[in-house]
C-alpha cells in the first residue's frame, strides 16, 4: 500500500505544475493508493492559495481525486498519536500535519509515502520507504 502525500495529489491534478507527469504517474502507478481527508483540505488549499485556481475548479479538482484513491477520515486516535509522537520527536509547527499523515499511513499499513517533500517525512516516518515522483 502506498500513501499519497499531498504535493503529489497537488501535482497530478494541476496540468501546468512542473512534475504534473510525474506525480499523475506516481498516482497511476501506486500499489493501492490512499491518503487520508486531511491531504485533500491541504490540496484544496494549495491550489486557491498558491495557485490561485477558482475555488469551483479546486474543488472539482480535489473532489475527484476521490475516483482514483482510496480516502478516509481520520480518527481522534490518530491525532492523539500523532501528538503524542510529536512530543517525543521534538515535532513543531506545521511538521505536525507530515506527523499526521505518517501516524495515519502507518496504520493503514502502508509499505511506502510518495511525497514531493522527502524531507518532511524523514523526521516523522523514519520506519517507512519515503519516494519522491
Amino acid at each position: 500500500m502506498t500513501f499519497l502525500d499531498t504535493g503529489v495529489l497537488v501535482g497530478a491534478v494541476l496540468e501546468r505544475h512542473p512534475e504534473h507527469a510525474a506525480c499523475c504517474e506516481a498516482l497511476d502507478e501506486s500499489e493501492a493508493p490512499f491518503t487520508d481527508a486531511h491531504a485533500l483540505a491541504e490540496t484544496f488549499a494549495t491550489l486557491t492559495g498558491f495557485y490561485k485556481v477558482p475555488v469551483a475548479a479546486a474543488a472539482e479538482l480535489t473532489l475527484g481525486l476521490e475516483s482514483s484513491l482510496a480516502v478516509e477520515p481520520l480518527p481522534l486516535a490518530d491525532y492523539e498519536k500523532a501528538i503524542g509522537e510529536a512530543q517525543r520527536r521534538g515535532v513543531m509547527g506545521g511538521a505536525i500535519y507530515d506527523s499526521l499523515h505518517a501516524t495515519f499511513a502507518r496504520r493503514k499499513g502502508a509499505r511506502r509515502i510518495v511525497t514531493r517533500n522527502p524531507s518532511h517525512f524523514s523526521h516523522v516516518a523514519p520506519d517507512v520507504e519515503i519516494l519522491t515522483p
